[in-house]
């Protein structure tokens, strides 16, 4: 767990107060994971805070995973540095990404959207190279680690409810019905967590 608060900490100012509130859950963040209710089609409603599990789908151009070459819904890349102090050596966190867009999850017949740029990794694949994958920078003291979520994944994803209207006239029931499908968002209490 303390890895991945390291990892927050390199969000900088937009992420301080993210990073606080998970700083203070520490590890109870994979308890809340666990703990949360499994929510099924009938169980979607506004607000409703809880565990979705399904077959995630990306939208749109998919990602392509660097070190590895695969195309996944989203992958999250840690480069690290070697550095010394007067502690000895060590190594920091000098770069961290989300990539990723609107992934989609059906429960039952219904669509559960959300974003992977606002959601936290508890565990996914992953692959670790020393050096450091980001394109077009310099090699030195640095390792990575990709950790990737495949489409057509299944997944585990945690986060609140809310009720959105689904644009695509093909998804209503009928010509007097306003097709809804639901989207997972995060709040400081409960963040948006995958696990893969």
């Amino acid at each position: 767990m303390f890895w991945l608060i390291t990892m927050l900490a390199t969000l900088g100012v937009g992420g301080v107060s993210l990073f606080a509130t998970l700083n203070r859950m520490g590890a109870n963040l994979e308890k809340l994971f666990d703990a949360a209710p499994e929510l099924t089609e009938s169980k979607l409603a506004e607000g409703a805070f809880g565990r979705i599990t399904g077959v995630v789908t990306g939208r749109g151009q998919l990602p392509t995973a660097p070190g590895i070459g695969i195309s996944c819904a989203l992958y999250e890349l840690v480069v690290y540095s070697a550095h010394d102090d007067r502690h000895g050596s060590g190594w920091r966190v000098v770069h961290r990404e989300l990539v990723g867009g609107e992934l989609d999850i059906m429960v039952g017949d219904t669509v559960v959207r959300f974003d992977a740029s606002n959601l936290y990794v508890v565990s996914a694949p992953s692959h670790d190279a020393n050096t450091d994958l980001r394109r077009g920078a310099e090699h030195g003291s640095y390792t990575s680690r990709v950790r990737y979520v495949p489409d057509g994944a299944t997944v585990r994803v945690v986060g609140t409810l809310t009720r959105e209207v689904d644009a695509d006239p093909s998804a209503q029931n009928n010509y007097r019905e306003v097709a809804t499908r639901y989207r997972l968002m995060g709040s400081r209490r409960h963040p948006v967590v995958l696990a893969a």
